[in-house]
């Protein structure tokens, strides 16, 4: 809005005339974009928050809304009168940086009924766990108010506010705000949800947690789109740091054992020694978790500040029809023998654009069937010998999922040594000219 409303003793309709015509100059094609000043936004409730424009701010740095807070109870945010029409704008974009540890969104205001918007429980529309806690990020976010009864009609009044955490030094900026009439549709690759990190579902299928380090999606850094997810160490690790998706693929039909599962992300880092990342699979089948979980690594080339793809091949040890996705940056603990890859203070991972891949087990699936390979002996001891059309490459995964032996340009006639193998099932992939055999072994 240009002005305020100073005018207390207008009558109702006045105020919801004057109301409709401010937005009008305020509001261009229902988005508010704050680079003017504060066009009428001000404080909500409260005497314990201060609202400011700051010019500089923003994604652009061409101004942003600045809210401070006082208290972790503080209700401040924006409270301009408004002629959004609720019956056709029913979600909201929202941009911006959370200093404050705000972690609920409040949504209020006057619909065109001339009735508080509310839900059930409150006077307002709360939804808590709404914000990333980073301070210096700007983020897009999204609000669907579709499913809301009272989200309707002209709104004669309107604000946001940030509530609960503790408020720490810094302030809470909102760059944008946008009315739109859905939400954009969540993306999917395969079982992966919002595999760029840049549709409406944001991180909030994510979860997982760690005290050595924040998770949260960044528009500073991308390979692709706006933004990409990023881990930030701000303590030496001492344990595995995994995302974990809620989101549940299910297949109408099933994939047999022996399927091969291929993910790729995009991999960025501030580090100048390797990093390996690990994708992780659970699997169900009929709605009942297999017993293993297959696991695969891949390890970044030691290049800093540089995108690089990785790929990470999975097979499935058992049928499935259901898949969940975790990801995490491997940790591995030098005292115990391992590759020194520990994650350190101030160590940057971003990752996006991730997808994934399934090929049908060829132990259920004749075409595309290499011809012609024998394994034996099954179960074996001491040496396996793999018969296979010369030239063909040969690899072993354990149960999960991680390659054990690789053999390229292999023998017609090879031998592979499985002696230093622990005893147990694993799998042997042959390929050659496009074609896949494969098979179970046990280890005795």
């Amino acid at each position: 809005m240009k002005t305020r409303l100073h005018q207390k003793f207008f009558t109702l309709i006045v105020l919801i005339t004057l109301g409709s015509m401010q937005l009008s100059a305020q509001v261009v094609n229902n988005i508010e974009t704050f680079t003017g000043g504060l066009n009428g936004w001000d404080v909500s409730f409260g005497t314990n928050g201060t609202v400011t424009h700051a010019a500089t701010e923003g994604l652009t740095g061409d101004g942003a809304l600045q809210l401070s807070r006082g208290t972790n109870n503080a209700n401040f945010g924006i409270k301009p009168v408004t002629g959004i029409d609720a019956s056709t704008k029913k979600a909201i974009r929202i941009r911006y940086k959370n200093g404050t540890n705000g972690a609920q969104l409040r949504i209020g205001g006057t619909n065109g009924d001339g009735v508080a918007i509310k839900n059930n429980t409150g006077d307002n529309l709360d939804i808590s766990n709404f914000f990333t806690t980073e301070s210096d990020e700007y983020i897009t976010a999204y609000i669907d108010l579709s499913s809301y009864t009272l989200w309707t009609g002209t709104l004669t009044n309107f604000w946001l506010m940030v509530r609960q955490g503790v408020p720490d030094t810094n302030d809470f900026f909102f760059d944008e705000i946008e009315f739109l009439d859905v939400v954009p549709p969540t993306t999917y690759s395969e079982f992966i949800q919002n595999p760029s990190f840049d549709g409406p579902s944001g991180i909030a299928h994510l979860t997982g947690a760690s005290t050595d380090a924040t998770r949260a999606i960044t528009s500073t850094e991308s390979h692709d789109g706006t933004q990409s997810f990023k881990y930030n160490y701000t303590a030496d690790a001492t344990a595995q740091f995994w995302a974990f998706s809620s989101y549940e693929k299910v297949y109408p039909s099933i994939y047999t054992a022996g399927s091969i599962v291929q993910i790729k992300m995009w991999v960025k880092t501030n580090r100048t020694t390797p990093i390996t990342m690990q994708t992780r699979l659970k699997l169900t089948n009929g709605g009942v978790e297999n017993t293993i979980k297959p696991i695969a690594n891949a390890t970044t080339t030691n290049v800093a500040m540089g995108w690089e793809e990785l790929t990470f091949d999975l097979v499935a040890p058992e049928d499935f029809d259901g898949v969940t996705l975790w990801f995490n940056i491997f940790y591995a603990d030098e005292t115990e023998g391992a590759v020194p890859e520990n994650l350190n203070t101030s160590d940057i991972v971003y990752v996006d654009q991730m997808s994934a891949t399934i090929t049908l087990g060829t132990l259920g699936l004749k075409k595309n069937t290499l011809q012609g390979v024998a394994v034996y002996p099954n179960p074996v001891n001491e040496t396996l010998s793999i018969n296979s059309p010369a030239g063909s490459n040969i690899q072993i995964y354990n149960v999960l999922g991680a390659t054990i032996k690789t053999i390229n340009k292999a023998n017609k006639l090879q031998t592979v040594s499985v002696s230093g193998l622990k005893s147990g099932l694993y799998f042997i992939k042959v390929t050659n000219d496009g074609k896949v055999f494969q098979d179970k072994v046990i280890k005795r």
